[in-house]
């Protein structure tokens, strides 16, 4: 079984140049719609931020929306 959730990239905040290249990304629920309803009767508060190195940052913008998706782990 997994468990999906709407996400928005609500900030990127970017620090350094070249290799050194970093951005700090933070994700708030995404509730247009009725999104994440059957989640958030249970869970109604979701934080998630990422620090990721150069080029992994630019797979992330501000105001776009994301699916995570949450499942078991075979340990």
């Amino acid at each position: 079984m997994s468990i999906t959730a709407k996400v928005v990239c609500g900030s990127k905040t970017e620090t350094g140049e070249g290799s050194s290249r970093q951005a700090l990304v933070s994700f708030v629920p995404d509730y247009a719609d009725g999104r994440n309803k059957e989640w958030s009767l249970a869970t109604p508060h979701l934080s998630l931020s990422m620090t990721l190195n150069g080029p992994a940052s630019d797979l992330f913008e501000p105001q776009q929306a994301y699916t995570l998706t949450f499942e078991p782990s075979a340990s």
